[in-house]
């Protein structure tokens, strides 16, 4: 099995996922679907009516990145081959319409090779003349990985009524760490406004808590940056209306800051449950998973806390 951010999948599931999202987004373009044939599946699992076909990809296990590439390459590699194999069968199919682009799909695409590996393919393929009655001119071969179709993953979200999860993985140590020595005028804010938090402990208690909750916001920082990054490639219009809200609190956080009464801790969970209350209103809570909605309400704490208008002591 191969994890995403979106979705666990093996060489079935992923295929069945993909055919979901082409008939949603090249339905107008009157993309067909290519059936289990006696023969193998032709080198393709659907063609356009304009001339762009696909392959699935997606192996049954986690490999590391190199051999991740190396399977990748290979399948692109077997699959173009069956065009020649059986292009009597394609021409039938196709109906005169030339191969204009053949894209591979994969869940995810972590080693650039393999675009630079599908750019020789599509090169190869293009200067080959026994291909040229299937083959447009300008034939090109893609890799596309699951980030090419979040708008219909959204869609089929929807219409089976489930949410969505964006699963990225929670920063370690070394990855706090190492945004700690990256940032370390960042970290002088930090320690200085969660101090205020722990003033009425001991010296020693509160410096232990205080370097203890650093880390915690740091922690959800990095991860909820994680999560908007994919917002942003994936559910722009979602992203965007998060922009807007985490924008409009902040542009009057340091207002409130200093005419506040409320105590530091009062302050910080009054901001959050603003926060809260603001995607709920655009209905964050169902289109995404709790623990989303609830990882971006932590990251803008820790992102107003890090970026200076939240701040404690008026």
């Amino acid at each position: 099995m191969l994890k995403t951010p979106f979705g666990t999948y093996n060489g079935d599931s992923w295929e069945e996922h993909c055919q979901t999202l082409l008939k949603m987004k090249y339905e107008a373009d009157g993309y067909q679907e290519m059936t289990a044939h006696t023969n193998g599946d032709l080198g393709i699992e659907g063609f356009t009516r304009s001339g762009v076909v696909f392959q699935c990809y997606c192996p049954d296990e986690e490999y590391d990145s190199a051999k991740l590439y190396a399977h990748q390459r290979d399948k692109v590699t077997k699959d173009l081959k069956k065009l020649k194999k059986f292009k009597p069968q394609l021409l039938k199919f196709l109906q005169g319409v030339k191969i204009k682009k053949w894209i591979f799909l994969t869940p995810k695409i972590t080693n650039k090779e393999l675009i630079a590996h599908c750019h020789e393919k599509a090169v190869e393929y293009r200067d080959d003349t026994e291909m040229n009655d299937l083959l447009d001119d300008e034939f090109d071969v893609l890799a596309h990985d699951e980030l090419f179709y979040g708008k219909e993953i959204m869609q089929a979200k929807r219409i089976l009524n489930e949410k969505i999860n964006i699963d990225v993985p929670v920063p370690d140590e070394e990855e706090i760490i190492n945004w700690k020595q990256c940032q370390t005028s960042s970290i002088v804010i930090l320690d200085r406004k969660i101090g205020n938090l722990f003033d009425h402990l001991d010296q020693t208690i509160k410096a232990k808590k205080t370097n203890k909750y650093i880390d915690l916001q740091v922690r959800n920082y990095i991860k909820g940056q994680e999560i908007l990054n994919y917002m942003k490639q994936t559910y722009s219009s979602a992203y965007e209306k998060q922009v807007r809200i985490k924008s409009s609190i902040a542009s009057h956080l340091e207002e409130e800051v200093l005419l506040t009464d409320l105590t530091p801790k009062e302050l910080l969970e009054g901001t959050m449950e603003k926060y809260r209350t603001a995607l709920m209103g655009e209905r964050f809570h169902d289109i995404f998973e709790f623990s989303v909605y609830n990882d971006l309400c932590h990251e803008a704490i820790a992102s107003w806390l890090i970026d200076c208008p939240l701040d404690f002591g008026g």
